[in-house]
């Protein structure tokens, strides 16, 4: 997807993914064609750095969480409706940006530098967050009994919600050079708010269209 900097991008940018990265990062993104950018990265940090502690490492780390929930929620979707090939489509691709949101979070987690302005700090132990994670996990259970619409219906809630809200948010309060190529990628990209309602449409118009 046009979103993920895979390894073609960091062919076309060598310098760039060098200064940010380093030397050894893009070796690794041009012997490996299979890896994305940001799959390497959160590999290379865990291996290599340490975490941020407190609660602005942990609000990172729960963003992560819930950005792969969500995938797992998308993949589930497009297992569920294989048949269908644009609706696999959309929910294989939904589940793809998800999962690199996640990684992106985990990215921040190491290389956000301590400061005062970092004041957005979401936690598990907020009401708010203990009833997403329990509605992500009741969607989660109930796939396999929704219809198309049902599942179109929870897209379009979840594409709205405050786990994107969240996601927003600590990556715009990150503000750091190692995560802002993959914001400015996102932005130069017609995003979620575009393209997700406008399919979605189709797809339920195609399905009226079958049911009529």
């Amino acid at each position: 997807m046009s979103t993920i900097i895979d390894r073609d991008y960091c062919l076309k940018h060598p310098m760039s993914i060098i200064k940010l990265f380093g030397l050894g990062v893009f070796l690794g993104m041009v012997f490996d064609k299979k890896k994305r950018l940001l799959e390497r990265l959160t590999e290379y940090y865990a291996a290599h750095d340490y975490p941020l502690p407190g609660k602005i490492g942990d609000a990172y780390k729960l963003s992560a969480l819930l950005e792969y929930r969500m995938a797992r929620i998308y993949s589930g979707f497009a297992k569920k409706f294989h048949d269908n090939e644009e609706a696999r489509k959309l929910f294989d691709e939904l589940q793809q940006e998800e999962r690199e949101h996640g990684r992106l979070m985990e990215l921040c987690r190491y290389t956000v530098k301590t400061r005062p302005s970092l004041k957005y700090t979401p936690s598990v132990r907020d009401p708010s967050i203990r009833q997403m994670l329990q509605e992500l996990r009741r969607i989660e259970r109930k796939i396999d009994d929704l219809s198309l619409g049902e599942a179109l219906d929870i897209t379009e809630r979840l594409e709205q919600g405050e786990v994107n809200t969240i996601f927003d948010r600590l990556l715009q309060q990150a503000d750091q050079s190692e995560s802002r190529v993959f914001e400015e990628q996102m932005h130069q990209t017609e995003g979620h708010g575009t393209t997700v309602p406008r399919r979605i449409q189709a797809l339920r118009e195609k399905v009226c269209a079958a049911a009529c």
